[in-house]
């Protein structure tokens, strides 16, 4: 009878899956931020990541391309998923045989450049047809293959620009996994209510909430929301706290994460926070699953 009760009480424990992903803008490989994960990821080793990679650090600086690899590689565990991550930089837009859009940026800026890289704040979604969109996202991902990465099944749009072109042309380059999606509230820490970057997001995500939990796309292609945001846009307690509600609410997926090239400037709330997040499962009796996939 004992071991009867044990055993219902293991299957009625409650499970949280936490993700951490980490979102390569194509910016910057700065020393500072590399060394930051790579400390990050010596203090926590049992914590993988899904590393969402940007093709344009390979194609701005050819003849570096394979030192380049070793930096990115650097600040991975044997544990990690990788993914693809896609800014409309136009030098990787033009690289892929798509003409450039300057309009539509998230963040109100003049997209238009004659010298030097520009497309950051550009929006897939608003800026781009879907056949552009399919042909940029297959592009990417031959770029990330041809540069020994496996071929990507995980994605994240710059800005979470996603909306039906892009989720068609992810289906199209049979993506399963995509984390695009984001209540734009938990942006206005950093973007004020009339910013592009908020009210496209409530045009394009008008239901999500910080609660928001994976669904199916298609049957092919999932959605597991980014709820509880990225470094750069909360604090420590805001991490936490989000984690507490989730596990109240009896949530079982949580995503987070932070930027590769802010890592030395944010990445410490997520590793204040990851302690307090585990005490607190430990003490509720909840078992935390960090996975990457």
């Amino acid at each position: 009878m004992a071991l009867l009760l044990v055993s219902l009480h293991l299957q009625a424990q409650q499970t949280i899956q936490v993700y951490v992903t980490v979102d390569w803008e194509g910016a910057s490989l700065e020393q500072e931020n590399i060394e930051t994960m790579q400390a990050f990821r010596k203090r926590f080793p049992h914590i993988p990541m899904l590393q969402l990679l940007n093709p344009v650090y390979f194609l701005r600086d050819t003849e570096r391309a394979a030192q380049t690899v070793n930096v990115i590689r650097s600040t991975f565990l044997p544990q990690d998923t990788q993914g693809l991550h896609v800014h409309a930089w136009k030098s990787l837009v033009e690289y892929c045989g798509v003409p450039y859009q300057n309009s539509h940026s998230f963040a109100d800026l003049d997209e238009a450049c004659t010298e030097g890289d520009c497309g950051y704040t550009v929006s897939l979604e608003y800026a781009y047809s879907q056949a552009d969109l399919t042909k940029l996202i297959a592009c990417s991902s031959n770029v990330l293959v041809s540069n020994g990465f496996s071929k990507p099944k995980h994605f994240r749009a710059g800005g979470w620009q996603l909306g039906p072109k892009l989720i068609a042309a992810l289906q199209a380059n049979d993506f399963t996994w995509d984390s695009s999606r984001i209540d734009a509230n938990l942006l206005t820490t950093r973007w004020h209510e009339q910013s592009g970057m908020v009210s496209m997001l409530r045009q394009l995500h008008p239901t999500s909430t910080a609660l928001e939990q994976p669904f199916p796309l298609s049957n092919s292609l999932t959605e597991y929301p980014n709820n509880a945001c990225l470094a750069d846009y909360t604090s420590t307690k805001q991490i936490v706290d989000m984690f507490k509600t989730l596990m109240a609410e009896q949530k079982p997926v949580l995503v987070l994460g932070f930027h590769q090239e802010t890592a030395t400037d944010y990445l410490y709330r997520l590793e204040q926070a990851i302690p307090q997040m585990e005490a607190t499962a430990k003490e509720q009796g909840v078992s935390i699953e960090w996975v990457s996939h």
